[in-house]
């Protein structure tokens, strides 16, 4: 961390652990790809859900045991807009949202993702990231340099995990113990790694399972093509759950383009 409708609905809202919302780009233009998701409509979700009866919690109170009507916020990538839409909903709503960053890039353009090629989106710089974390907004790693971590030699993986904990450790001056991991990507060797460099929590993009570990916990994924009736599906585990499931990911998996992309990069 750093800074400190029927009897089947309700069986699937029994079951989600936690309701651990992600989102990417707050830009109030048009984005390339399904990642973003306007501040008017993000601000309409969180008076929507406040209307609702949920309350929005960091997530550490919601992973130890601030579950019932309680949802907690992430951001993935740590885009610069963030700074400039984000201040004035954390007092209005009492949010403590966490925002996971590429620490190679910070105040940097988004190379690493080809959507760059047509619209350049620039993370979040040091300075920004400091007067977030005043504000109360966590930090995580996204990785140091947001590659999928499975395909990386034992030598590169635990220098992207320790990278990128060190460097936000040293902005923030606050031990950093939470991880998203880059597309969502992870498996056994991955976690292990993680553990061993410090982590204690890690987020995928997968919908949550009672049974998710520490370390490779779901989350809810939102994308532009989602209104309030289909993330009121996702987080009230409504009758149309499993379809949400689906479509996040199948749109997840379009990000295999991203990481090919990122190959091609490298060979030059």
């Amino acid at each position: 961390m750093c800074s400190e409708n029927g009897r089947e609905a309700q069986s699937t809202a029994d079951s989600i652990p936690a309701r651990i919302l992600t989102f990417h780009k707050l830009q109030p233009q048009f984005s390339f790809g399904s990642t973003n998701f306007s501040p008017r409509r993000f601000s309409r979700l969180l008076a929507d859900l406040e209307q609702r009866g949920f309350g929005f919690h960091s997530v550490d109170s919601l992973i130890y045991g601030g579950q019932g009507d309680s949802v907690a916020i992430t951001f993935d990538d740590g885009y610069q807009h963030l700074a400039e839409h984000l201040p004035g909903l954390l007092e209005k709503y009492h949010l403590r949202p966490t925002i996971f960053v590429p620490t190679a890039f910070i105040g940097k353009p988004n190379r690493w993702d080809y959507s760059h090629l047509f619209q350049s989106t620039r993370h979040l710089d040091r300075s920004s990231i400091q007067t977030m974390a005043a504000m109360g907004v966590e930090f995580g790693s996204h990785g140091h340099s947001h590659l999928a971590l499975t395909g990386l030699s034992d030598a590169a993986l635990e220098s992207e995990l320790d990278t990128s904990r060190k460097i936000l450790e040293d902005i923030c001056g606050r031990e950093v113990t939470r991880i998203s991991y880059p597309y969502g990507r992870t498996n056994r060797r991955v976690l292990d790694l993680a553990a061993k460099s410090g982590y204690r929590h890690g987020f995928t993009m997968n919908f949550p399972t009672p049974d998710d570990p520490p370390l490779a916990l779901g989350r809810l994924a939102i994308y532009g093509y989602d209104t309030l009736f289909t993330i009121h599906q996702k987080i009230a585990g409504g009758r149309l759950y499993w379809l949400e499931k689906i479509k996040a990911r199948v749109t997840n998996r379009l990000s295999y383009g991203t990481t090919l992309y990122n190959r091609v990069i490298k060979k030059r």
